[in-house]
């Protein structure tokens, strides 16, 4: 099983490459949001990986990677630190990002702290911050966000956000059996220790100093980006290009695989042209 200990942690990792071995492939990395795994990341594979070598890895707590115990404190800086500790670990030193809803916040302030590290950065229904508005979203009618997640457990908080009309997308009863059964495994402590730290985060002063060439690859319809906001990121991050995606809400990762992996490959097929 491919796992690589940086930062001091765990962390799993899986890398598909079908692309012409006489030839020197560039590789993407996609970085998955918010109590997902790089499994739900699996039919973008046969989109990219005859162009690109594509890496997926389990953020801390999350999928296969290590879970840091009950009493650990999340924080944005240890979560940079992972994905800088990640790309050293790997001797990869430059690489496409793409990262997913907070997993593109991440990226934001990845790319600002080392941009000598990415090609570029996709950022997909990726957030700038978590607003009090979707905060009280996620609570679910409950006193807030971690009490939630405490009452219905991981695999609860997923479905009731589903039932809600919330950005998780399931698709058919055995796509959403599955993705309730993916949120389930992760442990609800993990969830509610990212959901602490995550608020206290607003990268939105650093998109003027994005230097990395950036697409933005906007929701038309997610109930907690408005296309609007992300237009505005656009406008904010020098030389950014953005690609909105009319999909069925948050989630156009999912339903929009294809449309999605297009534009990410006509992104990066620019750069070098």
């Amino acid at each position: 099983m491919p796992k690589i200990t940086a930062n001091n942690y765990e962390m799993y990792y899986e890398l598909d490459d079908f692309t012409d071995p006489w030839k020197q492939a560039e590789t993407i990395w996609i970085q998955h949001g918010f109590g997902r795994n790089l499994r739900f990341w699996h039919h973008w594979v046969p989109l990219l990986a005859g162009k690109l070598r594509v890496i997926r890895r389990d953020m801390r707590g999350h999928g296969q990677s290590a879970d840091p115990g009950p009493e650990h404190k999340w924080s944005a800086e240890e979560l940079l630190l992972d994905m800088k500790g990640f790309l050293d670990g790997l001797g990869l030193e430059k690489v496409h990002y793409l990262g997913e809803s907070i997993g593109g916040t991440l990226g934001i302030a990845f790319a600002v702290r080392w941009p000598e590290r990415l090609k570029s950065l996709t950022l997909l229904s990726a957030p700038t911050s978590i607003p009090p508005r979707v905060q009280k979203m996620f609570a679910l009618g409950y006193e807030d966000w971690p009490t939630a997640l405490g009452k219905l457990g991981s695999g609860g908080w997923a479905k009731t956000l589903m039932e809600s009309g919330g950005g998780l997308t399931g698709g058919n009863p055995a796509h959403t059996e599955w993705v309730i059964d993916q949120w389930a495994r992760i442990p609800t402590h993990v969830l509610q220790g990212l959901c602490r730290a995550v608020p206290t985060v607003d990268v939105a002063p650093l998109l003027s100093q994005i230097k990395v060439p950036t697409l933005i690859l906007a929701p038309a319809n997610s109930a907690f980006e408005p296309l609007k906001g992300q237009v505005a990121m656009r406008d904010a991050i020098p030389r950014a290009r953005i690609a909105v995606i009319d999909g069925r809400g948050h989630e156009i990762y999912v339903d929009q695989a294809e449309a999605c992996a297009t534009a990410v490959l006509r992104f990066i097929n620019s750069l070098s042209s």
